[in-house]
């Protein structure tokens, strides 16, 4: 299994996530900079078989824009001295901490979802991830958001409601597959659920009633918050238990990671929760005139043709969906980009909103799958390509694709750049060597 993954990143700090085992249970952390310099004392975590000998350091202290090294190792208890202690594969790793919150320096984030490990399926799992190492080092990537289903842990088989199942699907994921190993090491990761990290086409109404389905639910978050959330930023509140959404920032640009699973109801018409989507409408005032990325784990603008209950589009959702657009529209909130998986395709996407008098932009980038078996697609396969909708409040949306944007071959990734008003987007196949399939911008 990965034994370092990195985490949520600032201007001054890191989140450092790693995996001990019942020989090995004390982890020993250090970060150096770029002269190999200790950037203060070791630090030492006793890690818990409760929590699958995983645990998080936060390393604070750091300078802001910098490259930094990081080295863990591990011992018996923690005590162990240097010639003690064991160094596994892929145990060290490198980041840069972001630049500070005023500045419009320029970066580049890579944007996928969708990685189905192995299963005797695939035949290669490990190409799509040295694949991604690759365009990551070319160019310069801070960071990766995983956007859903890192795992398949309904495939082939129904999920079992025990932790012991979704774990062995991460160390399926990351363990068996060496290049996603070194890939976790290589830059700052975030990450969020999808359906098949529980089971397919989750709802919480799955589980009203049903004590096999809350035992998978229950099984299946508590994987997920040891291999992914724990190294997400705090989302910790007395007020609001197993909160899964969060947000952060690079630089000026601002992201808020939705949670559309865990809480969702399509029975209530809630793809996320009230407490949430008042969360993401403060967060979208507060930062209305800047560029802002809303990371869904479903598509929000892309009109699906088949949506079988479970994206934005979905007449059970639609109405959320359009009292988003209302609002976005009557608070004047511009540059806001959309980022999305799921599908097994990549786009850029596009919906106007207006009363006839005046309108706002809204966009969508879409990159699926990592790796996949599903056949290449169409565009005119999948979706409405030109899809007009009207909200309660009279307002008129255009949700449109772009055509030259759209690439429907698997599996890829795809790179996204942040430059002063302007975004740009490269999309990159996976499987196959070679310069972007896909490769355009746009000013938000």
């Amino acid at each position: 299994m990965a034994r370092l993954i990195l985490g949520h990143t600032t201007d001054k700090s890191i989140k450092i996530w790693c995996r001990g085992s019942t020989r090995w249970p004390v982890a020993f952390i250090d970060v150096l900079d770029s002269a190999d310099r200790r950037t203060s004392p070791t630090k030492v975590i006793e890690l818990n078989p409760v929590e699958f000998w995983t645990d998080v350091v936060n390393w604070d202290g750091l300078s802001p824009d910098r490259p930094y090294r990081v080295k863990v190792a591990f011992g018996k208890d923690s005590t162990a001295t240097g010639s003690e202690r064991i160094r596994d594969a892929y145990t060290e790793g490198r980041f840069r901490t972001f630049p500070v919150e005023t500045s419009q320096a320029s970066f580049t984030f890579l944007l996928g979802s969708c990685n189905l490990h192995s299963l005797g399926i695939i035949k290669n799992p490990d190409k799509p991830w040295s694949r991604i190492s690759e365009v990551a080092a070319a160019k310069d990537a801070r960071f990766m958001i995983h956007c859903g289903d890192q795992i398949y842990a309904d495939i082939p088989l129904p999920p079992r409601a025990d932790p012991s199942h979704y774990r062995k699907k991460y160390l399926d994921a990351w363990d068996d597959c060496r290049p996603a190993r070194a890939f976790l090491t290589q830059t700052s990761q975030y990450m969020i659920l999808d359906d098949h990290e529980i089971t397919n086409n989750f709802d919480q109404d799955m589980s009203l009633g049903s004590e096999d389905h809350i035992a998978r639910r229950n099984a299946a978050m508590k994987a997920y918050w040891e291999f992914q959330h724990k190294h997400n930023p705090d989302t910790s509140s007395p007020n609001e238990p197993r909160r899964y959404y969060y947000s952060f920032s690079c630089g000026r640009a601002q992201f808020f990671v939705l949670d559309t699973r865990f809480r969702r109801s399509s029975e209530n018409g809630q793809m996320i929760d009230l407490r949430q989507l008042e969360t993401l409408k403060a967060w979208l005032s507060k930062h209305k005139d800047e560029l802002k990325f809303i990371v869904t784990s479903v598509p929000f603008v892309g009109q699906v043709k088949r949506p079988d209950n479970d994206k934005w589009c979905s007449t059970c959702f639609s109405k959320q969906r359009e009292d988003l657009f209302d609002f976005l529209h009557q608070n004047e909130i511009s540059k806001t980009v959309f980022l999305t998986g799921d599908m097994h395709t990549s786009y850029h996407a596009t919906a106007k909103v207006s009363d006839g008098n005046h309108s706002v932009t809204v966009h969508e980038l879409m990159s699926s799958p990592i790796n996949q078996f599903t056949p290449d697609t169409d565009i005119e396969e999948c979706y409405v390509q030109n899809h007009p909708l009207s909200t309660s409040n009279n307002l008129r949306v255009l949700c449109k694709i772009t055509p030259k944007s759209f690439y429907g071959d698997h599996s890829n990734i795809m790179a996204i750049s942040v430059k002063p008003n302007r975004v740009a987007y490269q999309v990159f196949r996976t499987t196959k060597s070679g310069g972007a399939k896909i490769s355009r911008s746009f000013q938000p």
